[in-house]
């Protein structure tokens, strides 16, 4: 049996605070391997001034990011499926493909308070251990949001991962891409080659 992170989000783009934060994460919970899940949508964070990228082209840079390690893959199952993608349906893959494995589900802080708008949230908190990944600038809330029952919040709250914060945001990579500011040192080599050959993130023509 393999212990299985499933870290989900856009990664618009990858950069080294996902992919430190992966490698804290496989090492801390001892697991054997971490999967990327992009998400099935169109970048809903961009500014109108800033081109877009495409889920695909999210997947390729996610692909060159994690390049041959052993200790990472990246999935396409919710780009396989029309959106919305929903996480139990995500899981629901997972475990039909891996029945074998122990699956772990890793959620950054900053999703805490809108946790209870996730479809069928407690369902999901009953059948998956959670693991929370810390984010600057975001408290855990005490007591839970909306619906989700109490022993369950407990559960989610006991499980915040003691690793770094990383203050590498896609936001500001984007916003400084389309500036024609450097953000080498913030991305892999062979990710930032492919954002310029893509002609991403930069100001629209007006």
């Amino acid at each position: 049996m393999a212990k299985i992170l499933i870290f989900g989000g856009t990664f618009d783009p990858v950069h080294y605070g996902h992919l430190q934060t992966a490698r804290a994460a496989l090492r801390l919970l001892q697991a054997n391997r971490i999967v990327f899940v992009p998400a099935n949508t169109s970048p809903h964070k961009l500014s109108p001034a800033i081109t877009a990228s495409a889920p695909q082209q999210r997947l390729r840079m996610l692909q060159l990011a994690i390049g041959a390690d052993p200790a990472m893959e990246v999935s396409a199952v919710e780009l396989l499926r029309p959106p919305p993608s929903y996480t139990i349906d995500t899981l629901t893959i997972f475990r039909r493909d891996r029945p074998g494995d122990e699956l772990t589900l890793l959620i950054g802080a900053d999703q805490l308070a809108a946790l209870h708008t996730w479809k069928e949230i407690n369902a999901i908190l009953e059948s998956t251990f959670i693991a929370v990944l810390p984010r600057p600038g975001f408290d855990v809330p005490a007591k839970p949001p909306g619906y989700i029952r109490d022993d369950l919040w407990k559960k989610v709250i006991a499980n915040i991962l003691d690793i770094p914060q990383y203050a590498i945001s896609a936001t500001a990579i984007r916003q400084r891409l389309a500036r024609g500011q450097q953000v080498a040192d913030q991305l892999p080599e062979a990710v930032m080659a492919y954002i310029r050959e893509q002609g991403l993130y930069q100001k629209r023509a007006t």
